[in-house]
């Protein structure tokens, strides 16, 4: 099976470990989690059933290890190449590198979107992965207290901003907007009038 698109890990010569969690990461978004047996992941992956239970216990740990690893790159490409100057531009250019992951890594999105959550990755998985996007939390925290983003509870600020960002993902995955950069632009302009600060 051939890679679909190109996550961080991706590699011209994968190991087997990498093509396992790639090939599930493919099956899983395409098929489901119930209808994915380790045995079609063997068989696409190009490795031995045994071979998969060298590295993995079971079905679950593999997906949980894409889970954090997808958790990971945001810590990193959220945060990647913001600009000087106001916040506002910080947040916007935050806005678009989630934006343009999704667009670029549609097996990542569609993972999140539909295998990601729970009941399928657990609360205790989630919690765990919270500290590797400890700076973008950070970033937000820093907004609340310069009063350039709304004082309101962090969690709620980025749900919000992120939350825009997926549904902009969303619309143009299912083509039912273009996403045109005027269309891109509104969006972001519609995130960050929602989040920020205003005075009485």
């Amino acid at each position: 099976m051939k890679p679909k698109n190109s996550l961080r890990w991706d590699a011209v010569i994968m190991d087997k470990k990498q093509r396992i969690i790639l090939t599930m990461l493919e099956l899983v978004v395409e098929q489901g989690v119930n209808a994915t047996p380790m045995s079609q992941v063997a068989k696409e992956a190009n490795v031995a059933v045994g071979t998969i239970y060298h590295y993995f216990e079971n079905k679950n740990q593999i997906i949980e290890e894409i889970y954090t690893m997808i958790i990971k790159d945001f810590g990193v490409i959220l945060m990647a190449n913001l600009p000087d100057g106001p916040f506002k531009n910080k947040y916007q250019a935050m806005w678009l590198n989630l934006y343009n992951y999704f667009i670029g890594n549609p097996l990542a999105f569609k993972f999140m979107e539909y295998v990601g959550i729970p009941p399928i990755i657990n609360q205790e998985i989630r919690q765990n992965s919270v500290k590797h996007f400890t700076n973008v939390r950070d970033f937000m925290l820093a907004g609340i207290l310069n009063k350039d983003l709304k004082d309101v509870n962090l969690r709620l600020i980025m749900q919000i901003s992120f939350g825009t960002a997926v549904s902009a993902v969303r619309l143009k995955s299912k083509n039912e907007l273009p996403m045109t950069e005027k269309q891109i632009q509104d969006a972001v302009e519609i995130a960050w009038d929602s989040v920020k600060y205003k005075s009485d």
